[in-house]
């Protein structure tokens, strides 16, 4: 069973818009030092679509091989089935523990395409895969049906990540965990509820910048729900409606930035947090990073 905190890692750019592989290191320190339980490169957060495929490839070998004894979820969605399969080959070659798939995107699936995408994938390589609904993203939603078909059908499924910030969908999936299958909430200011309910842990993106999350986890853990409840409401919830008032995911970005006095840059189209909504950051995170 996998459970904790993953952080769905940013990928830090220089001035010019490559990745700066420097900078990623230092991230992975962070982590390390903050608690998490995996890394997960090239997701959402990490603008996974705004990559060629060799770039996703380097970005995800240079991951595995700096990991720092971290389990590693490697992102290997795609709008193209073949894409998605190559990528999930890649990753058992460099050692890479886990897969994590959404749906294909901008044409809309329907289940037996999204189905015959999903199985597909995982059938490609004998690594662990998570299934990842982000229909706010990826335009559809996975299914209960599916979810628990692909469950079922494949040994390769360990888990899903559930993004879609639907409380009523997740305590449904929620009843999924067992000693084989994760539940992973992935909206941080939900995770003290996910828990309550059952949940594994969270893939949240405040813990690029902040180990208050991982706080948040650790005192549930422990029995400390008082603790828990002052960390998600007076420091997760603050921090991350800052940076989430740009465009997402931009203000991840500008927070790590500011907090290593990284000059880095914003893979075009990407744009900087205008200086009010990097005032806005600058305040949440004045007191915790």
């Amino acid at each position: 069973m996998y459970n904790g905190i993953v952080t769905p890692m940013l990928t830090p750019f220089n001035r010019a818009g490559e990745i700066d592989y420097d900078a990623t290191r230092l991230l992975i320190q962070d982590l390390k030092g903050y608690g998490v339980s995996g890394l997960f490169p090239m997701g959402s957060t990490g603008l996974f679509p705004m990559f060629s495929l060799e770039e996703r490839k380097k970005f995800l070998q240079f991951v595995s091989e700096n990991r720092n004894n971290l389990t590693v979820y490697a992102g290997v969605g795609s709008s193209s089935t073949q894409e998605s399969i190559e990528l999930s080959k890649f990753t058992e070659d460099v050692g890479i523990e886990v897969r994590v798939l959404m749906p294909t995107y901008y044409i809309k699936p329907d289940e037996e395409w999204m189905y015959k995408h999903f199985s597909e994938v995982i059938s490609a390589s004998s690594n662990d895969l998570f299934i990842y609904n982000i229909p706010q993203l990826a335009g559809s939603w996975v299914p209960e049906n599916v979810i628990k078909k692909l469950k079922s059908e494949f040994s390769q499924v360990k888990g899903i990540k559930d993004s879609s910030g639907d409380m009523r969908f997740f305590s449904r999936i929620v009843t999924l965990v067992s000693k084989d299958f994760s539940v992973f909430q992935g909206q941080d200011d939900l995770l003290l509820t996910s828990m309550a309910l059952g949940a594994n842990g969270g893939v949240c993106g405040l813990s690029n910048i902040s180990g208050s999350i991982v706080d948040l986890y650790k005192a549930f853990q422990s029995g400390d729900l008082k603790k828990s409840r002052e960390i998600q409401l007076n420091k997760v919830n603050p921090l991350m409606y800052a940076v989430n008032a740009p465009t997402f995911p931009s203000g991840y970005y500008y927070a790590f930035y500011k907090k290593h006095n990284i000059n880095g840059g914003y893979r075009s189209p990407m744009v900087q947090p205008s200086k009010e909504h990097s005032r806005v950051i600058d305040e949440a995170t004045s007191q915790q990073i």
